[in-house]
């Protein structure tokens, strides 16, 4: 295995009935259904329902809430698996459309070359949104001039982090209009870091005040007032109360999104070219691409007009029963498919596809393409739409015959079983060659930061005939529902008050105390 190179796609979004079914996929994902002919398809249940609470599990191979959460992406942990790829001799390289990667979250460990197409008011307004405010909320702090100093070093940090990589970034697969937006963010960091300097108290005000989407607009504004704010913020308002309820509702589909989606067009050709340029090397690509997840985005309308091309051959799939899914979902996945047809070309041509290991996978389901219930609040979005995804490896050299469950963890140390890479000892995922777990646990604190100190914590539990959903708070643990997974594959019936799933249910707490006793001991549950 040491000449063989290596490729981790990560549709974000895809779920596993993508490729459950051969007939199905060969309509749907007629490439990818080809790259299965060689190699093999699994069931993943992922570590988490989001990209921010799973990132860390699939490149750190920890537990979502493992050092302190998920805050900081995988910045606190020993290693990433991208590190590991490194010392064994691979040319790493990232090429991205996710904007959750973001800075000051140490994905970017262990590459050569980082080639992402963030939207950096974005990156800005999930830091302060989902973080920053929160230290400073008094319920999660009792030492106000405590909790000041943290968010003045933590946005420190951010500021500076935003401006340079902006300023020493690899634009090549940058759209004209993303090279604009950025920056003008790049210059209102530098700012705002100034301001920072002379007067922190007045940002700390700011934080507080300007909601986290228009923040970008009033870096480096001290005390913002007048017609300009009250109109960005009447603006916020529509926008967020409107994209709030259509995300809730079926009925319209469209969404337009906060931030400018870069598209797996925009960055195919750069990929297509690392790849011809590195015949003699030794590379390993991580490619996170975002269309399957902004499936809904009407911010670019010709995008959207394209993927109406491939609107008859589904409508051919659901009148077939081959798919339940909803339209703008799979034409979402046919375009990406079609495109990965360009990318297995570029491997056929140049002589590398054979000797090349692929991943194929996705960090978390979705439940706007198929669900037979109302969309939930995001600590409790763990039902089978939601964390259940494909793991897709090509070329490996066998087929797995043992029975077992996997996780991001598993996934992830999969990849580099098959690929001879030595684990590094913090890793916690078990390969599918090895001895898999017969469990999954799911984790998260829901909306907003990772404060395992004071936020509810939520567990999900899944088992191969069983699944236990449970919230750790304070130090109660509260048994949501459970689900008889055999007799009830779609998670329907809540049996959590019966008698009969009163020992499944006793089992999966066991299994919970064991494998995360350093949170319940922590709480002293």
């Amino acid at each position: 295995m040491k000449n063989k190179k290596a490729l981790f796609l990560l549709i974000d979004s895809l779920r596993f009935d993508v490729l459950e079914d051969k007939a199905s996929r060969e309509i749907i994902a007629p490439n990818l259904s080809k790259l299965v002919k060689s190699g093999f398809v699994r069931k993943v249940v992922t570590n988490a329902q989001s990209t921010q609470f799973v990132m860390p599990s699939l490149f750190s191979l920890t537990y979502p809430l493992d050092y302190g959460g998920y805050d900081n992406g995988i910045r606190e942990r020993p290693q990433s698996f991208v590190e590991s790829l490194k010392k064994d001799g691979f040319e790493t390289h990232l090429i991205a459309s996710c904007n959750q990667l973001g800075v000051t979250t140490g994905y970017g460990r262990g590459f050569d070359s980082i080639r992402t197409t963030s939207d950096f008011r974005l990156l800005l307004e999930q830091r302060i949104g989902r973080t920053l405010r929160y230290k400073l909320e008094k319920k999660y702090s009792t030492n106000d001039d405590k909790a000041e100093t943290a968010v003045v070093k933590e946005l420190s940090l951010l500021l500076s982090n935003l401006r340079d990589s902006i300023d020493n970034h690899d634009k090549s697969v940058w759209p004209r209009v993303l090279h604009r937006i950025n920056k003008k963010v790049a210059t209102g960091c530098a700012a705002e870091i100034r301001l920072l300097e002379n007067d922190p108290s007045e940002v700390i005000e700011k934080i507080r005040k300007i909601a986290p989407g228009i923040y970008w607009r009033f870096l480096g504004q001290q005390r913002p007032r007048g017609l300009r704010l009250f109109f960005y913020r009447a603006l916020e308002s529509v926008r967020w109360r409107t994209r709030r309820w259509v995300a809730k509702q079926t009925f319209w589909p469209f969404l337009a999104m906060s931030h400018f989606p870069v598209i797996f067009g925009d960055i195919i050709k750069p990929l297509c070219e690392l790849i011809e340029d590195r015949v003699d090397r030794r590379w390993f690509i991580h490619m996170h691409m975002m269309d399957v997840h902004d499936c809904r985005s009407i911010s670019r309308p010709l995008h959207l007009m394209y993927r109406l091309k491939f609107f008859p051959k589904w409508l051919y799939a659901r009148l077939r029963g081959l798919t339940k899914r909803r339209w703008l979902y799979d034409t979402a996945i046919m375009y990406v498919d079609e495109l990965l047809g360009r990318l297995i070309d570029t491997l056929e041509r140049t002589g590398q596809l054979n000797n090349t290991v692929i991943l194929v996978t996705g960090d978390h389901g979705l439940y706007y393409a198929e669900s037979p219930r109302k969309k939930l609040q995001i600590g409790t979005r763990t039902h089978y739409e939601d964390i259940e995804v494909p793991m897709l490896l090509c070329n490996a050299s066998n087929n797995p015959q043992n029975i077992g469950m996997i996780d991001s963890m598993g996934m992830t140390a999969t990849f580099l079983d098959v690929l001879h890479v030595k684990p590094h000892v913090s890793f916690k995922g078990i390969s599918i060659f090895q001895n898999p777990k017969d469990f999954v646990i799911s984790e998260s604190c829901g909306h907003g930061d990772s404060n395992l100190s004071h936020r509810d914590i939520y567990f999900t539990v899944t088992t191969p005939a069983h699944k236990m959903m449970a919230i750790l708070s304070g130090k109660f643990l509260h048994i949501e529902k459970a689900y008889d997974k055999l007799k009830d594959p779609r998670e329907l019936n809540n049996l959590v008050d019966t008698e009969q799933m009163q020992e499944p249910i006793k089992n999966m707490i066991d299994i919970l105390r064991n494998e995360r006793s350093e949170i319940f001991s922590m709480r002293e549950v």
